[in-house]
């Protein structure tokens, strides 16, 4: 299994300045509270998010209950809104609207080539290492920062289809928006999901539809937060992308290996190229986050080790898939 190490100059503040990221995050919680507060939210509770999960007392953030499952890692809400409540909130809700006018209005050059450029990068790379010529390719859920755009003008993708979008961008010149129910299966040769599988309600929804799309021996290209990383494994729900209604499901490692294999996938590469761990955390105990034991050794050596022990942990975390972004490519069995 393929993992890649990214090191590259790109900085926190490049891609999410403080106050752009403070702004949307008082959005966000308001709306998990008025969700709360209101009695015609539906709400479902939700098994286990792998089979062999076995979920460890519960802990509140934004006022909604979090399990984290102490044998494969990961953490999910129950009960949590339906389906139909989260789409509402990004079609309409403020969080939604402030977001897609940032990101249309007054996103910059710089910002959106440091999101989208190791995005493009990487599907070249797979269109180069298995050999694909203009394959069928889809782009599933929202596209705020306008990223089907940035892979269209690829121009080795073919005709790109988008699905399950709620809000978002324009579909790009050439791209064609149907809905996931319209679709046929095993149409794609490759299928993109950025960033979708840690907000919706059901995730093993969405593990399906994409088991529907891809052809055999097709490719799904994924990216996701990830529970099993140093931001989460050491801040927990005080990390501060810990969002609750963003981060309603998160995955480990092997939990979502073991979920991919359950719908058909054969995992090629599983990377985990956060690239900002160390400056999260840095960031989080610059801005008063606890600094007792065992924090107390992060903050001594984020502080004391300099910026080649720096480099050195990002690098190991890399290495080793303990950051907390991931980025995944299966294949499609069969």
């Amino acid at each position: 299994m393929k993992t890649s190490v990214l090191i590259d100059e790109m900085r926190l503040a490049e891609v999410r300045p403080d106050q752009v990221a403070k702004r949307y995050e008082e959005l966000r919680r308001a709306e998990a509270a008025h969700l709360l507060q209101n009695p015609s939210t539906r709400w479902v509770g939700r098994a286990t998010p792998t089979r062999s999960c076995k979920p460890g007392p519960a802990f509140m953030s934004d006022g909604l209950s979090f399990h984290h499952c102490p044998d494969c890692g990961s953490i999910f809400a129950s009960p949590v809104p339906v389906q139909e409540e989260l789409d509402r909130l990004a079609r309409d809700g403020e969080a939604a609207r402030w977001r897609r006018d940032y990101f249309g209005q007054r996103f910059s050059e710089k910002q959106r080539q440091a999101i989208h450029a190791p995005i493009v990068r990487w599907a070249q790379e797979v269109i180069d290492e298995y050999g694909l010529t203009e394959p069928r390719t889809a782009l599933v859920g929202n596209d705020e920062t306008g990223l089907a755009t940035s892979l269209n003008a690829n121009g080795r993708l073919g005709q790109m289809v988008l699905t399950e979008r709620v809000s978002g961008q324009p579909a790009p010149e050439g791209a064609v928006e149907v809905a996931a129910s319209e679709l046929s299966a095993a149409a794609f040769d490759l299928v993109f999901d950025m960033g979708s599988l840690e907000r919706v309600a059901d995730p093993e929804r969405r593990l399906a539809l994409w088991s529907e799309l891809v052809a055999p021996g097709g490719f799904l290209a994924i990216t996701t937060s990830m529970a099993s990383g140093l931001e989460y494994r050491v801040l927990g729900p005080k990390a501060a992308s810990f969002i609750a209604l963003d981060r309603l499901t998160l995955y480990s490692v092997p939990a979502l290996t073991e979920q991919l294999a359950l719908f058909g996938f054969e995992v090629v590469e599983f990377s985990t190229p956060g690239r900002l761990d160390v400056e999260v955390l840095e960031q989080a105990f610059a801005d008063g986050a606890p600094s007792d034991d065992p924090l107390d050794f992060w903050t001594h050596a984020l502080k004391h080790g300099g910026e080649d022990f720096k480099t050195d942990l990002q690098r190991l975390l890399q290495q080793h898939r303990f950051s907390s972004f991931a980025r995944v490519l299966a294949r499609k069995v069969g």
